[in-house]
């Protein structure tokens, strides 16, 4: 029950953040980047506060299918999830935008790529987890992965300056600004 209410708030909460532009989103995932790694290897509180409630506030599937009550379960905290996934949203809606707003399929090297790092950094964290049998601040790998998603493919595509200055906000003249009007 806990994991289908975790999974509820990871979808509402992806539907409802919005980041406004690339800048934004590297310094959020700078910032918990760090914060991460002070409250899972600096203290006890984050692996104490995740094991001890059942609570919708991590995710939990086992480590093994048959033996799941006996070599226990994995973790994965909303943040790790949420967060990432708004940044990843972030490079979707780029994408949107180089391609001129379509009605039909477009190419999303911005989302493609942020989403292929994404499932790289937690294949990493997954794997150091498992091969030291520690807990692990899932963000310690998957912020960089996200962050450099991004600056590779705006390299590679030579739109960094581009993408680094773009804004997702309301263009001027649009519906919100007619309605402020009235």
């Amino acid at each position: 029950m806990a994991n289908t209410l975790a999974i509820a708030f990871c979808f509402t909460s992806l539907a409802f953040l919005k980041l406004d532009s690339f800048k934004t989103g590297s310094i959020l995932l700078s910032g918990l980047f760090v914060y991460d790694i002070w409250w899972v290897f600096g203290t006890e509180v984050m692996v104490k506060v995740a094991t001890s409630l059942d609570v919708p506030i991590k995710l939990l599937w086992p480590k093994s299918l048959t033996f799941s009550t006996a070599r226990g379960f994995t973790m994965l905290g909303l943040g790790d999830v949420v967060i990432p996934g708004v940044f990843i949203a972030l490079a979707l809606r780029y994408d949107f935008h180089k391609a001129g707003r379509p009605r039909g399929p477009y190419a999303k090297p911005y989302f493609t790529a942020a989403l292929a790092a994404y499932v790289f950094g937690l294949a990493t964290t997954m794997t150091v987890m498992h091969t030291f049998k520690a807990a692990q601040p899932a963000l310690l790998y998957l912020s960089p992965a996200c962050v450099l998603s991004f600056v590779f493919t705006g390299l590679a595509r030579g739109e960094l300056k581009e993408a680094w200055a773009w804004s997702d906000e309301p263009e001027e003249g649009g519906r919100d600004d007619q309605r402020k009007k009235e």
